[in-house]
């Protein structure tokens, strides 16, 4: 509400486009930067600099973190106030709690840091973005939002945001910065020096300058109003507080257990379709008597969860009379087959019916007892660490495709893979030469598991 003119639907200054849209509000910063090469510098204080950074003295972090809070007047304006007669010129600040540690009952109590984000009036909207992910922990003059007052879940650490894009207007001179013939080595290289008096911090770039030490306690200043910086930071300092208290890994990590899972069509019998790993019910019955309830006629009911049925190793499951028979002391015993309910083998091997998408049938679905665990270890920007957490949902297609020439393609993919041959678009039926159409040779193949 507070980024757009209370009776207009467009915002426009220096720095940011904002429009008013049928489902919310389009923010188009002027900066949408894909790079980090020389944005990351840190106060020479505290923990020990990596190498790959820029060491500013300590004396410099203090001077632009007192500049942060003294924006010109037009960076101050809010949006909201832009066509009245009295304008509004203030900071808006942001208080956020996110998670450093997930709560795990029985082993460990949700653990969460504080931190305080600052920002001139004319980008409040830098404020909705990462309220919209990190939330709002309410008023910070509030006792109940005070987190040095809630002992059991503070982490004990405490972060500081400020976005002030004018300090790219300072120079170095003006700074304090030494001349290039009193420099350090490590100065030159960094950029820490001048040698014209009007050469601007960072040459004029965006920036971002931390101060941080063991206590836990970071401040950062971004001089930019790129959305992305301010998301990165914070995550930054989430994965700062996880690294300082341990027993919890930083956001970098992590993974996805994957279990294949196959189209088992209208049959299923166990001896035929999955390896027999020598497991039987009897034994499983007797190690996992305290999981199920055993019932007249040789299988098992989850005591926790009646949707989770345990069968015997014999069974042979017919999904068009929804019907599992199997053979116990010469006599056939028979169950009725249900959706929204899972058949666990003796293997662990797991059997469900599946209705995959609108207008599709139903089938057999099995699922390996066995996964693989895809690890999401830090590796560096761009390497695809979050790709390998979300959901590929959205990119399933499932349903009737088209094919042009099934016997073109059949040939193709013994030169390519077929994954390169364009059969998801209707191609043109092909002209002879006198230029009329040939004989259609096309087929409808229907899509069982995409």
């Amino acid at each position: 509400m507070l980024s757009l003119p209370l009776d207009a639907d467009f915002y426009e200054s220096d720095i940011i486009r904002s429009y008013r849209a049928a489902n919310g509000i389009l923010h188009n910063p002027k900066n949408d930067r894909r790079t980090t090469k020389g944005v990351f510098h840190v106060a020479d204080e505290g923990l020990p600099v990596a190498d790959d950074k820029k060491i500013a003295p300590k004396v410099i972090f203090a001077r632009l973190l007192q500049r942060a809070f003294q924006p010109p007047s037009s960076l101050n304006r809010l949006p909201f106030t832009e066509n009245q007669e009295a304008r509004a010129e203030t900071m808006v600040s942001l208080l956020m709690r996110p998670i450093v540690c997930p709560g795990v009952p029985n082993f460990t109590a949700e653990k969460r840091m504080e931190i305080r984000f600052f920002v001139p009036g004319s980008m409040v909207a830098n404020l909705d973005f990462v309220e919209s992910i990190f939330g709002n922990a309410g008023d910070p003059y509030l006792p109940e939002n005070d987190a040095g007052l809630d002992a059991l879940s503070w982490s004990g650490h405490t972060g500081f945001v400020i976005l002030a894009p004018h300090l790219t207007q300072l120079t170095k001179m003006e700074l304090g910065l030494p001349h290039a013939s009193r420099a350090t080595e490590r100065q030159k290289r960094d950029g820490m020096c001048w040698v014209n008096p009007d050469e601007r911090y960072n040459d004029g770039g965006a920036f971002k300058i931390t101060a941080r030490d063991e206590r836990g306690v970071i401040v950062t200043v971004i001089a930019d109003n790129y959305f992305g910086y301010c998301k990165k930071e914070i995550k930054t300092q989430i994965s700062y507080a996880a690294n300082l208290m341990g027993l919890a890994e930083e956001e970098h990590a992590g993974g996805a257990y994957v279990f294949p899972r196959y189209d088992l069509g209208e049959s299923f019998v166990m001896s035929s379709q999955i390896a027999d790993k020598g497991q039987t019910f009897a034994e499983n019955s007797r190690l996992f008597s305290d999981l199920m309830d055993l019932r007249a006629g040789g299988y098992g009911v989850d005591r926790r969860f009646s949707s989770i049925v345990y069968l015997p190793e014999n069974v042979a499951i017919e999904l068009h009379g929804q019907t599992i028979t199997w053979e116990k002391n010469r006599q056939t015993q028979t169950l009725k087959l249900l959706p929204d309910t899972f058949y666990i083998l003796p293997s662990g091997y797991k059997i469900s019916m599946l209705k995959p998408a609108q207008g599709s049938r139903w089938r057999l679905c099995g699922e390996a007892a066995e996964g693989t665990l895809c690890h999401k270890p830090c590796t560096v920007s761009g390497g695809g660490k979050s790709e390998i957490s979300k959901p590929i949902s959205d990119a399933m297609i499932d349903g009737s495709i088209f094919v042009a020439d099934m016997k073109k393609i059949s040939t193709s993919s013994k030169k390519s893979s077929i994954a390169n041959t364009p059969i998801f678009s209707k191609a043109r039926r092909p002209r002879s030469k006198s230029g009329k159409f040939s004989a259609p040779n096309e087929r409808w193949v229907r899509s069982l598991n995409c």
